[in-house]
């Protein structure tokens, strides 16, 4: 497994694994629905969760490139700034110095222009932000409603189709009916409305009152895409089209919100906890890191001690924890190191697209994060020195147990959503209903004949 994918996979800011999750959970609710309802159930089912998926992981990505390309534009301002760091007086004093200095070597006045407009331009930076994750939020959203609606009146036309094709072949459906004002009345009504006011009400989700839970919510790609989960699951129980299927919601979709977004980060933490007390390997870096050669050296020559403790002085310093990180001359500090390795922070790539190792001045340097990194690499260097095993042995054992680690928590989470969480729902539904019929499919089916058989009285 490439150490890039592990490292990938097991940083909680990355939608990969819970692309991974969704699309384990899809495969197995489509699965279970195909054997417990058959194909029409198994339809509905696929366009739910394979549609919903595809909102879901590309809505907001499409909406704020479109929102990027069109407001951020006409305002002249550069959408991948940081707003943490316009909003941050003394990390923004620092980027600009650094920044100035960064375009001179690579010849680009736009980076500094850049940074200098966001700053003028601060209140108006900060609303198109704003209005960028409240805007995609809202139509991703919205895509998803209308998602829903679609699927709902797909699948109640595939059910009447398939109904009256039964009449056919049993040979009820007559001439003389088929022709009749009556039935033709009939056949164009709409049985299934069960769910159109709940629908019409999540529809159009207000966002009043909102602000303070954006504020926290909005620079994480995960959290953001917690709030439209929140979204879908509200849409997908009030637009529940029986009490089964809002039971059945409330089981998945309970189920979905916890393994991706509650129990992955607390299944790494006792793992890695497990690691440290019972393996004496601190595993919290990444995996990519733990087997590099530049940590493998600095352990080595003992660099690592004399690059943490330049930290240390300053770190309680924020201006300063700035500096250290913009500073060429600590590019070559264990902790800088780690920190662009493990996608903490990113570099700056001239003209060609080759990386420059400068830091982007553009980012937001997140102080708390790089004394939890530094602190990290202090346990791994004093795990190894009281390991009594070689370095190489203690750097690939470590790699080996983070690799297990990420594997883990990724597969405890597959198995329950795309096994355990399919069956509960199947479990569910004999025990509600006697049996494991699509009870949609079944409702429907059931007014079609009722009013199948009222046509025919009125028709003799």
């Amino acid at each position: 497994m490439s150490l890039k994918i592990v490292s990938t996979f097991g940083d909680h800011t990355s939608l990969y694994p819970l692309a991974v999750k969704d699309c384990v959970n899809s495969l197995g609710m489509t699965a279970f629905s195909y054997d417990a309802g058959g194909k029409i159930e198994a339809k509905d089912r696929f366009i739910d969760e394979f549609g919903t998926q595809a909102i879901w992981l590309g809505g907001l990505p499409f909406f704020k490139w479109a929102f990027n390309k069109t407001a951020y534009k006409a305002a002249k301002l550069n959408p991948n700034i940081d707003m943490r760091l316009v909003a941050d007086k003394e990390q923004f004093e620092v980027a600009s110095k650094y920044a100035k200095e960064y375009s001179k070597k690579l010849n680009d006045k736009n980076i500094i222009d850049s940074l200098s407009a966001a700053g003028q331009k601060s209140g108006l930076f900060r609303n198109l932000f704003l209005s960028k994750f409240a805007t995609a939020t809202a139509l991703t959203l919205t895509s998803f409603f209308t998602l829903v609606k679609v699927k709902q009146e797909y699948t109640k036309k595939q059910i009447e189709k398939e109904f009256w094709e039964k009449k056919a072949k049993e040979g009820f459906y007559k001439n003389d009916l088929a022709k009749s004002q009556a039935f033709k009345g009939f056949a164009g009504e709409n049985q299934v409305k069960s769910a159109d006011s709940a629908h019409k009400k999540a529809a159009n989700p207000s966002f009043k009152g909102l602000g303070s839970f954006m504020q926290s919510f909005m620079f994480d790609p995960v959290k953001n895409l917690f709030i439209v989960d929140a979204g879908i699951t509200g849409e997908r129980l009030a637009s529940s089209r029986t009490k089964s299927e809002f039971v059945e919601y409330a089981i998945k979709e309970g189920s979905l919100l916890l393994f991706m977004y509650v129990a992955g980060r607390y299944v790494q933490k006792g793992i890695e906890k497990f690691s440290e007390k019972v393996f004496k390997k601190p595993i919290e870096l990444h995996a990519e890191f733990l087997s590099s050669d530049e940590l493998k050296n600095s352990i080595s020559s003992d660099k690592i001690s004399k690059d943490l403790d330049a930290f240390s002085k300053i770190a309680d310093n924020k201006k300063a924890v700035y500096e250290f990180f913009y500073s060429e001359k600590n590019s070559g500090n264990i902790i800088v190191q780690a920190a662009k390795k493990s996608g903490m922070i990113s570099t700056l790539k001239d003209a060609s697209k080759k990386d420059t190792g400068l830091i982007n001045p553009h980012q937001y340097i997140d102080v708390k994060k790089m004394k939890e990194l530094a602190n990290n690499l202090a346990k791994v260097k004093d795990s190894f020195k009281n390991s009594g095993e070689t370095l190489e042995q203690f750097l690939k054992k470590s790699t080996n147990l983070k690799i297990g680690s990420v594997a883990a928590n990724i597969g405890i989470s597959c198995l329950f959503l795309g096994l355990i969480v399919p069956y509960s729902m199947l479990k569910y539904r004999e025990k509600q209903n006697g049996n494991k019929e699509f009870h949609v499919q079944k409702q429907i089916q059931q007014n079609l004949e009722n009013n199948f058989k009222a046509r025919q009285n009125t028709i003799a």
